[in-house]
């Protein structure tokens, strides 16, 4: 299936006016990871503005918002299939221990860089904040999110076996979002080990 998605690459601010990000209020504006990519439901170029992109969020609220104005020179619109990535359940396949995935990531590749690894979903899935069936979660502890986004985490840095360790519980693994907040809350989400895989940005 083909989707229209919007590509960061780099980071950015994603606004409520096609105006300097500096002179709204950060209630206006919303910092964007390079390497995040989000589903849209509509997107244009809005009359009289050659250098922001007017877009519609599918299914996501950021502040309280769907719509946004993106910077243009920031990022890319792509019609593309969804490509699906390898599983974090099959990752966790490969090991002997259940209750992380382990990531690996080159620590001496990243120089300054934070936002290194991403989570990429390749079916519309909820995440939750709790690892259980989201049929019993009300709609503040879960947000459906569209196949084909991917998502920046904040985690700790390799270590020294350049590995990252993210925790598992009940078929679900445990993550912190990067600069963004969903319902509230960046941290302590969860998502379904067999919807999800998890890349690096890059």
């Amino acid at each position: 299936m083909t989707l229209n998605r919007i590509v960061f690459n780099q980071d950015s601010t994603i606004k409520q006016e096609p105006i300097q990000a500096s002179e709204l209020p950060s209630t206006k504006r919303q910092n964007i990871s390079a390497g995040t990519t989000l589903v849209l439901q509509s997107y244009s170029i809005p009359p009289g503005s050659n250098d922001h992109y007017k877009i519609g969020l599918q299914k996501i609220q950021l502040k309280g918002f769907n719509n946004w104005f993106a910077f243009s020179e920031h990022v890319q619109i792509i019609q593309e299939a969804i490509v699906p990535v390898t599983t974090v359940e099959a990752v966790i396949a490969k090991q002997t221990q259940k209750d992380v995935v382990n990531i690996t990531v080159n620590r001496a590749s990243l120089g300054v860089q934070q936002g290194f690894l991403k989570l990429v979903f390749n079916v519309d899935t909820f995440i939750k904040r709790r690892p259980i069936d989201s049929s019993v979660l009300n709609d503040q502890s879960k947000q459906l999110i569209p196949a084909g986004t991917e998502l920046v985490l904040a985690t700790s840095l390799p270590d020294a076996n350049n590995i990252v360790k993210l925790a598992v519980q009940d078929s679900h693994v445990k993550f912190t979002l990067k600069d963004i907040e969903i319902k509230g809350f960046s941290q302590d989400w969860f998502a379904f080990v067999k919807h999800v895989g998890i890349q690096r940005v890059g």
